[in-house]
């Protein structure tokens, strides 16, 4: 069969999908991956068939708004002054992607759709032309449970039966908001298009909760155990990692050189998250490294520090591969995006985490609730002498390095790509979507 692949963000939000695409092709399917344009050279390198999505909505993170709304340092009202001029922007983008996702299916014409919900608009479009679809999750959302939080609620500390009908109600909340804004988006862009597509009912919580939209989280058990109270459509298959390629491969010899003549060795990193002042952030980073008499490799990608003249116990990177380096570190020093989060965790290395914003909070208390991260460190606190202290502290308690080991060998024994897979085939096979569309 065909599968289309769809999903929309950064990096993180697509590599899983370029590890899943593989996977399908080995078992005799053919797969197209739907992503954002500027990953096209990624995608195609890994030998996948490749359609485009505009760039418009992930340009928006090099906007200064976007900046200032991340910024520690900024006040409670400067941020929502920009996240609203963001939010305006991104609402105006969202038809141009809806445009995009609709072509992709008209002109793919594929026999099922593994959809991000960063493409939310896939699911009306699918059932418009009478294609089955399954929404894969890269973080736990879209249905309520007891057993945690919503990464969008203040956490009031409850805990036992109270905490469990706080997790469920503020939960459900937040996703009909969620929901409700969705439905007003493609309502408005179908309007627009006059294609017939019935966005009315669209309702992709309910969806999730009653079947009609099988859903697979692509995170481990041993990382968010899947929650009894979720329905037995919703399911945990596993990380997906992208393996078996030239990611794996020893990277240029100034690095292999740094890493092999260094100990205690930690790496610093923060994925695409913008930076107001690199040339503050670059001295404070060097001068806690230098106080925990350790050495470092920086992953530049945040906020423009490639141009930073660092000492000789820092090695600064543009990118380097998590899967050949991280195993070689003592500690990883990050963000708490989701997938670096799960490359350290495989590697059975301990985290020191600085969340910003969205799912990163969220996986910043869940590492540190398995033993693996102190304390997250909020970026407004956040200082030479306080980074200092967290890595002394990780180097000297080995339960971090003992429970992140532990957790590396049950993630070793997942195989979330075939799983995945199962789950997938099975949701085609169970579908009896009629056809409405001209496809």
């Amino acid at each position: 069969m065909h599968v289309m692949l769809m999903t929309y963000g950064t990096r993180g939000d697509v590599q899983p999908f370029v590890a899943l695409g593989p996977g399908l092709i080995q078992k005799g399917h053919r797969v197209t991956l739907t992503a954002p344009e500027r990953f096209a050279g990624f995608i195609t390198d890994h030998d996948l068939e490749f359609t485009p999505l505009t760039d418009a909505l992930i340009a928006l993170m090099d906007d200064p708004q976007f900046a200032h709304a991340s910024d520690p340092k900024a006040s409670a009202l400067a941020k929502l002054t920009s996240l609203f001029a963001i939010g305006k922007k991104a609402r105006a983008l969202q038809d141009t992607l809806l445009d995009d996702i609709f072509d992709a299916i008209d002109q793919g014409k594929p026999d099922v759709i593994v959809f991000h919900p960063k493409t939310f608009g896939a699911l009306p479009i699918a059932r418009h032309f009478g294609i089955p679809v399954v929404m894969a999750q890269l973080i736990p959302s879209f249905i309520p449970t007891g057993d945690y939080l919503h990464m969008g609620t203040p956490d009031l500390g409850l805990r036992d039966t109270l905490g469990r009908w706080y997790n469920r109600v503020t939960g459900k909340l937040i996703y009909r908001v969620l929901n409700a804004t969705l439905r007003r988006q493609v309502q408005r862009w179908a309007a627009r298009r006059q294609n017939r597509i019935n966005a009315k009912d669209l309702d992709i919580v309910k969806s999730c909760q009653t079947g009609t939209l099988p859903i697979i989280h692509a995170f481990s058990n041993a990382v968010i155990s899947r929650p009894k109270d979720w329905p037995t459509h919703a399911t945990v298959t596993g990380y997906w990692f992208l393996d078996g390629t030239t990611q794996t491969n020893p990277p240029d010899p100034a690095l292999q050189n740094f890493v092999e003549s260094h100990k205690n060795l930690i790496y610093i990193g923060f994925g695409s998250m913008p930076g107001n002042d690199p040339t503050a952030m670059a001295e404070m980073i060097a001068k806690a490294v230098s106080q925990a008499d350790v050495s470092a490799i920086i992953a530049t990608g945040w906020g423009g520090m490639g141009d930073i003249d660092w000492p000789s116990n820092i090695l600064a990177v543009r990118e380097v591969p998590h899967d050949w380096l991280f195993p070689k570190v003592d500690i990883v020093i990050h963000h708490g995006g989701a997938g670096t989060c799960a490359a350290a965790l495989r590697a059975g290395r301990p985290s020191i985490i600085i969340p910003f914003f969205g799912d990163q909070p969220f996986w910043a208390k869940r590492l540190h609730r398995l033993g693996v991260a102190p304390r997250p460190i909020k970026p407004a606190k956040l200082d030479a002498a306080m980074l200092a202290r967290r890595i002394k502290t990780v180097l000297e308690t080995t339960s971090y390095r003992n429970n992140a080991e532990r957790i590396a060998s049950k993630i070793a024994d997942e195989d979330g790509i075939a799983n995945a897979i199962a789950e997938i085939t099975r949701a085609v096979g169970q579908s009896d979507l009629p056809k409405t569309g001209s496809l």
